[in-house]
């Protein structure tokens, strides 16, 4: 198991999942995207025919869901491959 490298998820309606480690030590799972909707661009090719590559839509999607801080979330794993 490599830490921080999405793979495809095994849970419904989810695009990939990703492990990483904690502050506290522990391994946790994070699952990010959304298989029912399209992206900017599928950085992983998993879900590529699903890219749009609208950069207006793109805007908008950041504008809504505001920067990514924290390294530990689906929002950031999102905007990193997805958008």
């Amino acid at each position: 198991m490599k830490l921080r490298q999405p793979f495809k998820s095994t849970r419904k309606n989810k695009k990939y999942d990703v492990f990483i480690k904690t502050s506290q030590g522990t391994i946790k799972k994070i699952s990010f995207g959304d298989s029912r909707y399209g992206q900017y661009h599928d950085k992983l090719g998993e879900y590529s025919h699903l890219d749009h590559f609208d950069k207006k839509r793109r805007a908008n999607y950041h504008s809504r869901h505001g920067k990514a801080t924290d390294r530990n979330s689906a929002k950031f794993f999102s905007h990193k491959y997805l958008w």
